[in-house]
This record gives C-alpha cells, structure tokens and sequence, in this order.
C-alpha cells in the first residue's frame, strides 16, 4: 500500500509538471503573430515551434518514465488533451472505456489513434474530440506523437510491473515470496502499533512432505505446494496476505485479528486440508496435513520476534504430533 501511494504520489508530481509546461507552450502559440503578418515577424514563430519539440520531448520521457499502470490513462488523457487543444479525449483498452477527459461529444469528427507498442498485450487506442469540425495538421502530428509516447509508456509499464512481480511473488504458488511477505509484514506491524489494533501471524508447514517426493517425485511435490497456496488464497481476505517463505512452509499474517480469530482461521485451513484428496495430473490420489503455529504481535515486539514466536508454535504443533495449530502465549503475557 506505500508502494502505491509513493507512486500515485510521483505521478501526480509529474501530471502538475507536464500540464503547467503545455499551458505555457500553447500561451506561447497564441502570442505568436498571425500567418498573414510579413515574412519576417513570420519566421520569430519558429522559436516557439523548436521550443514546443523539445518540450514535447521531455512529455515523452515523463510519461516513459511512469511506471505505475493505474496513474498513466489520467494522465495521457490530460496531457494529449491540453497539448492539442482537444475538446476531450477518451481511452479504450480491450474494447472497454477505462477513461476519459474533458467533453466526448460534439459535432467534429473524432480522431482515433492507436496506442501501439512491441507486445502485442497492450491492445489500446485514444479517441480524440475536436473543437470544431477536425484537427489541423500540425496537431494531427503533435496527437500521433503522443499516442506513441504512450504506447511506449504503457510498455514500459508493463514490464516494470512484470519485473516488480516476479521479484516478489513466488513462482510455484504464485503467492508472496518470503522477502515481500516480511516487508509488507514490516509496514503492516508499524501501523498496527501505530493505532494499537491486533495483528496475528499464522506460520504452516506441510507434514511429512518428503513423502510426497519420494513416493510420488518431485513433480508431484510442486502440485501439492500450488494446492496448498490455492487453499490459503480461498481462506483469507483481502486484507491479509499469505506467502511461501521456503520449501513447504507458508505464512499468512492477518491484520485487525487477535490470537482467537486467527486459530479460528488456522483450524478451517487444517480441517479443509485434510479433508481433501489432491488427485495428481497422473491420476494418483494424495493426502496432505499440515502443522500451524499462532501468535500476535505485542508492544514493541519487532518483525523477527513475532516471527520467532509463531515459529516456536509450529514446532510445539510438530512435536505434538503434527496435522494440529499451537496458539503460542502473547509476549507481553509471560
């Protein structure tokens, strides 16, 4: 969540930026001289146009440079609005409207340009409303410019999301991996302090695991960990987040939840797991159990020792016979 915000935030920077930049740059437009005027005071209308290109250019690398998804249609749809002095513009992503600016109607002919870029997943295209009846050509270039600025963005938000996601989502299961689990764990835990509301964590490990690869093999192995992650992902929130944090062990913290709701959580994940036959793409039928340790977080108790904590529930649940959840004692209740 502070991720997206502190990219909200830049982008939000950058949409201020671009807009005061465009508004001086059509202000500079209208003081040019009219057309008709002589040949001399028609050339002083170059500079303003070489001044335009090379604004237009850092257009290009700010909107290149947004890399949150989310925040580039609003800020496309303002920037190639007020560039082109369009009544409004309006975007279309997979067949569905996904934004809009300004006023869409009119009796001018629509302009629609092609947001094009090197995949083929960024299937997008704006629609431009003029003024009166169209667009000269001059803005005709400027609206083409811009539409591959965006494809170019659009690009490169995406694969900056790809990126972002296959550092921190485990490949298998594709749930969090460990090193993401505990930031957001990290940043989860300061605002529970930071309002004195609950936060618990569940830890789970697969019993008796090497059983399934080496009765099985390691392939079979793999399916049962995606099941798994599949069952945690059905039996929490939106608000929590459950990740792999390594081989057969899984975590899922749970914010606003005190030790008696999250082994309430703990015991359906149990109960569902063992209850179900995973039947594996040979067609073999296996059972799995697994072991949960419990434990909330308490006063200035840090990331580590939280962790520590649920940790040595598991391995009291392990100890005591596996396929069970230990509830391990609050901190600050010792």
């Amino acid at each position: 969540m502070l991720l997206i915000a502190l990219a909200s935030a830049a982008s939000l920077v950058t949409l201020v930026l671009l807009l005061i930049l465009l508004r001086s740059l059509r202000e500079r437009e209208l003081e040019a001289p009219p057309l008709g005027e002589r040949h001399h005071e028609r050339r002083r209308t170059h500079a303003p146009a070489r001044d335009a290109r090379e604004a237009i250019a850092l257009v290009g690398d700010a909107l290149a440079a947004t890399h949150n998804p989310r925040a580039l249609v609003p800020l496309i749809l303002e920037v190639v609005t007020e560039a082109t002095g369009a009544r409004g513009a309006q975007m279309i992503q997979d067949g569905e409207e996904v934004g809009w600016f300004g006023d869409t109607g009119g009796r001018g002919r629509p302009l629609t340009l092609e947001l094009r870029s090197e995949s083929a997943e960024v299937d997008a295209r704006l629609i431009l409303y003029p003024r009166g009846r169209s667009f000269d050509r001059e803005t005709l270039k400027l609206a083409e410019w811009i539409a591959a600025q965006a494809g170019i963005a659009f690009e490169n938000a995406r694969l900056h999301d790809e990126v972002r996601r296959q550092a921190t989502t485990d490949e298998l299961t594709s749930l969090v991996n460990r090193r993401r689990f505990i930031e957001a764990l990290e940043i989860e835990l300061e605002r529970a302090k930071m309002f004195g509301t609950p936060l618990s964590v569940v830890l789970a490990d697969l019993d008796d695991f090497k059983r399934i690869n080496d009765s099985f093999g390691h392939h079979a192995g793999d399916y049962a960990l995606r099941a798994f992650g599949e069952l945690l992902r059905d039996h929490v929130r939106d608000v929590d987040v459950a990740g792999r944090i390594g081989g057969e062990e899984f975590a899922v913290f749970l914010p606003e939840t005190g030790l008696e709701a999250a082994a309430a959580v703990a015991s359906r994940m149990r109960e569902a797991l063992a209850s179900t036959r995973i039947t594996l793409p040979e067609g073999a039928q296996i059972r799995l159990t697994a072991s949960f340790g419990i434990a909330e977080s308490a006063s200035g108790q840090s990331t580590d020792e939280l962790l520590r904590q649920a940790d040595a529930a598991l391995y009291e649940a392990k100890r005591g016979g596996k396929n069970r959840f230990t509830v391990a004692q609050r901190a600050d209740a010792q």
